[in-house]
């Protein structure tokens, strides 16, 4: 051994220390000097742990040899974490789920221009649904009682609705208000306005999707309180449609009822004005008049007089004698109707017509030839058949 220069003895390089001088016999492992500090293992050197002995067991465990190495601990579980992967896994369906449902039905998806939105309305129309073509108005009709889909389905097979096109949008660079130029066929219509546009719940709606129209307050048409749509009497309420064909008609079997298509037009405020609505006489009605002036002609062809009372035709004295003459039916075609109030449902007629007769001369000589009459009257149409008046 040697010393150090700490004051420890070191092994001796070289092997063997030398001995002692004087020494016969000196043993290296007897101890002339204080013991070196005990050495400390090599950290890099440390195994690390262990696989446990056969069986299982660990050192220091009932059963198990002392002094038995230690092993690694045991492993977590990873129950907790497989079920919440399973039940993540899970909610991610359900999500991709209901979005395919939304994007699919398209229902909650947000139109974001008011073009979208005005082809997704007149597209629900076409397809015969009142309450998804509602949905695309923000102001809702005050009564849906012909907004339904059996009255869409009339109007849509009556002018089907073809050939959408969005001309132009300026909804696309405004913020609550817009128009949007649209076109499309009603039937063999072509409809082209220009439509007023609002956002409304973050989405583009029409100002309206229905057309409100109401009757004139101060008109005083008993024509128009026989208006029927779609075969129900209205009269002179209010009342909301669809564009499209509308079934106006009149519950009185001698008029007839005209107006205007009432298309895209109709989506600003409308009224009876913008239907230009108009009633005359029906075919049955105009039938009914010719009847009724048949009849009441044909009360004066009963008489012999030469001039029958309440009728317009007579002969004078001149050309025949008294209570001889024979009158025949007059041809009626000439006679025109010239008239007709909305106001009190009266219609005027006029015209000449020739009476045919025959008769006895006073000296007693036969006699025949026909009388030309003016005749004019009226016929009050209120009534089922109309009450004619000859004048």
């Amino acid at each position: 051994m040697t010393i150090g220069p700490d004051g420890y003895q070191v092994p001796n390089p070289m092997g063997q220390p030398p001995q002692p001088p004087g020494s016969a016999s000196w043993d290296p492992t007897q101890m002339a000097y204080p013991p070196a500090p005990p050495a400390y293992p090599d950290p890099q050197a440390y195994p690390g742990p262990q696989a446990p002995p056969p069986g299982g067991g660990w050192p220091g465990m009932e059963g198990q040899p002392p002094g038995a190495p230690y092993g690694p601990p045991p492993q977590r579980s990873r129950k907790g974490l497989y079920i919440g992967l399973g039940i993540g896994g899970v909610a991610l369906l359900v999500v991709i789920a209901v979005v395919l449902v939304i994007a699919l039905s398209g229902g909650s998806s947000k139109d974001t221009t008011g073009g979208e939105a005005m082809t997704n309305y007149l597209q629900a129309l076409a397809a015969g649904d009142a309450e998804k073509a509602l949905s695309y108005g923000a102001d809702q009709p005050g009564s849906k009682e012909f907004l339904t889909d059996e009255i869409l389905k009339k109007q849509i097979e009556k002018m089907p609705i073809t050939d959408i096109t969005i001309l132009n949008d300026d909804t696309k660079s405004m913020i609550g208000l817009g128009r949007v130029h649209v076109s499309a066929k009603f039937g063999e219509k072509t409809s082209d306005e220009t439509i007023s546009m609002k956002k409304s719940d973050k989405e583009w709606k029409l100002e309206q999707a229905a057309i409100k129209l109401e009757p004139s307050t101060s008109s005083n048409k008993e024509a128009q309180k026989t208006l029927t749509l779609f075969g129900k009497e209205v009269g002179d309420a209010t009342f909301y449609v669809f564009p499209g064909w509308l079934d106006l008609g009149s519950n009185n079997p001698n008029l007839k009822v005209t107006f205007d298509p009432l298309l895209l037009n109709g989506l600003g405020y409308s009224s009876f004005y913008n239907l230009n609505i108009k009633y005359d006489v029906s075919e049955q009605g105009n039938k009914a008049v010719k009847d009724g002036m048949k009849s009441a002609l044909a009360k004066c062809t009963t008489t012999h007089e030469l001039a029958p009372s309440g009728c317009p035709q007579y002969v004078s004295r001149s050309e025949a004698a008294e209570n001889t003459v024979n009158w025949g039916m007059p041809d009626l075609s000439p006679i025109k109707t010239d008239l007709f109030s909305e106001y009190d449902l009266t219609l005027r007629f006029s015209g000449e017509v020739d009476w045919p007769l025959t008769a006895k001369k006073r000296d007693g000589s036969d006699v025949s030839g026909t009388v030309t009459t003016y005749i004019s009257g009226t016929a009050d149409l209120s009534t089922s058949p109309p009450t004619v008046t000859i004048r």
